[in-house]
Order: C-alpha cells, then sequence, then structure tokens
C-alpha cells in the first residue's frame, strides 16, 4: 500500500473515532512531515518502512531547521515522535506490517536549565564573608556555605556528612547515600579543610548539649541540622549579603559547577563530582563556555 493512502486510512479513523478537530490536525501535520521525508528517501510503500528508516526519520527531525533557521523544539520533535509511533502501531495492528518499526523510537528529552542565579566569583566571595564570623553562629554558616561551594553538594548530602565521612589531611569527603542512594568521593580544598578544622575543634563542640550526634552540622540544640535548614540559613545569608540575586543552596551548587567549567575542568569530572548518573544531566553546564566564546567573539572579531 502507498503510503499516502495509508495516512488517509489512518486519518479517516481517527475521525471515525470521534478525534477532537486539532487532534486531527496536528496529526495530519506530523503525517505529512513522515510522509515528506520517506518520498524523499525513495520509500514509497508501507512494507518498505523499517526501523534503519525510522531511526533515519528520528535523526533527520532532530537536525531540522525552522523557517527561522532554529532547530525543532522538543516539543515538537516529541509530537512527531509520537505521531509516528502510534501511525506504525496502527499499520501492525491491520496487518500492514509485520512489526511497529517505530517502536523503540523515544521522544528526545527536554534540556534542563540552568537557573537563573549563577553567581560570579566576587559574588560568591561576597557570600561567603557575609556571616559574622566572630560569632558561633557567624562561623558555622561560613563552613555550610564554603564546603557547599567547595565540593557542589546538595544540601541534603550536607545534612547527612558526619565527621567520619570526612579525611582533612589529605582533603577528602566521602559522601554517602546521595541521589539514587550511591556513595562518592569528593575533594575538599585546604582551605576550606582548614575552616572545618578549626569549626570543629572550637565551634562545633559548643552545639553540643549531651550526646554527639556525629553530623558535621548542628543547630542550636545540638542535633543534626536538617536539609530545610540548611536551606534557610543559605536563603537568610543570601538576603544579608545583599546581592540582587535569588541565593539557594542549589545556586550555590550550580556555581560551583559553572565556574569549574567554566576555568577549563574536564565535564566528566564535574559529573563525578555533582554525583549525575548520566553524562547528559551534566552538560547543560558547557553552555557557560559557549556563552564566554560568544561575548569573546563579539567583542573582538573583526567582523562582529
Amino acid at each position: 500500500m502507498l503510503i499516502n493512502k495509508a495516512v488517509e486510512q489512518y486519518i479517516k479513523a481517527l475521525r471515525v473515532r470521534g478525534a477532537p478537530f486539532y487532534t486531527i490536525k496536528g496529526t495530519k501535520y506530523c503525517l505529512k512531515s513522515l510522509a515528506d521525508f520517506l518520498t524523499k528517501e525513495k520509500v514509497y510503500n508501507i512494507e518498505e518502512i523499517t526501523r534503519d528508516v525510522m531511526e533515519e526519520y528520528q535523526e533527520d527531525i532532530a537536525f531540522r531547521l525552522t523557517a527561522r533557521g532554529t532547530l525543532l523544539s522538543y516539543g515538537t520533535q516529541e509530537k512527531l515522535i509520537i505521531i509516528a509511533r502510534s501511525f506504525c502501531r496502527h499499520l501492525k495492528k491491520k496487518d500492514y506490517l509485520m512489526y511497529n518499526p517505530a517502536e523503540h523510537l523515544k521522544p528526545p528529552r527536554r534540556s534542563k536549565r540552568l537557573p537563573r542565579a549563577i553567581l560570579s566569583p566576587d559574588e560568591m566571595k561576597k557570600l561567603v564573608n557575609t556571616p559574622d564570623q566572630q560569632t558561633h553562629q557567624g562561623y558555622r554558616d561560613r563552613v555550610v556555605l564554603e564546603v557547599l561551594y567547595d565540593t557542589g553538594m546538595r544540601r541534603s548530602e550536607l545534612a547527612n556528612l558526619k565527621i567520619i565521612d570526612m579525611d582533612l589531611k589529605p582533603g577528602y569527603v566521602c559522601i554517602r547515600n546521595g541521589k539514587g542512594d550511591k556513595d562518592r568521593v569528593v575533594p575538599l580544598s585546604q582551605r576550606v579543610c582548614d575552616l572545618v578544622q578549626n569549626y570543629i575543634a572550637f565551634i562545633r563542640c559548643e552545639y553540643i548539649k549531651t550526646e554527639d550526634p556525629g553530623y558535621l552540622i548542628l543547630n542550636r540544640s545540638g542535633n543534626k541540622m536538617v536539609p530545610n535548614g540548611i536551606y534557610v540559613l543559605v536563603k537568610r545569608i543570601g538576603i544579608l549579603s545583599k546581592i540582587k540575586k535569588n541565593i539557594t543552596t542549589h545556586t550555590i551548587r550550580h556555581t560551583c559547577a559553572t565556574h569549574m567549567v567554566r576555568n577549563g575542568a574536564p565535564i566528566r569530572h564535574i559529573q563525578e563530582m555533582l554525583g549525575h548518573k548520566s553524562l547528559e544531566t551534566t552538560q547543560v553546564y558547557t553552555h557557560v563556555t559557549i556563552n564566554d566564546l560568544k561575548e569573546i567573539h563579539a567583542k573582538y572579531h573583526p567582523g562582529g
């Protein structure tokens, strides 16, 4: 059967089932895209549609440009793939195909975006210097900020961090039961190691009321500070710093990764340090270097 004929039958079947007008309109658009691609590939009959052909179609739409010269949005790509799968599933159900050649296709993952608030090195320096280190609370708060920035760990990971999980002489921290219940080891700079050592020796002991719970960061009651407590602590200091950005624990985590990428750190190192399961999650930070290059290009290129 000719592909165009099969498309007509599929649209007719949607109408019979009472599909909404805009569903039919969107399906027509998506199947025209598929039919045009197949024609370009000289595939005219549905029997010629194979897994390889459908994989080529997915690759084609991933790099297809709009009339404005931009890539198709993730939403458009997702819709094209879903309709193609449904169409091929219909053909198999009607016994026009032996199998669904589009069954294994997956819609593209939507890109993860960085938060708008990324602190500059000067802003980060101003933030960590905001707490009054002449007080026990101020020194503890400084340790919280410094450890978050130095390691890029999540607030829940810092809340669960125990002193026995830190080896301050060589400068390592073992983060246990991170996201996905996985452990990882991350480095700690000598400067922050010295800061933490002083905190443990002279400040933390002042927070212990009865029995030592073993956690690095303690609250006023001498208990482990919960993740939300760390969030509130950072939020409060962000306001006190008068930096006009929305500063949270997540902001510091992203700032850590952004600064390292900007200074040339390998992306796989960042992945390991942040505890990302997939490299794809970490690659969102590569946009930073691209933005830097754009600024340099605009400033120094003679044709700019």
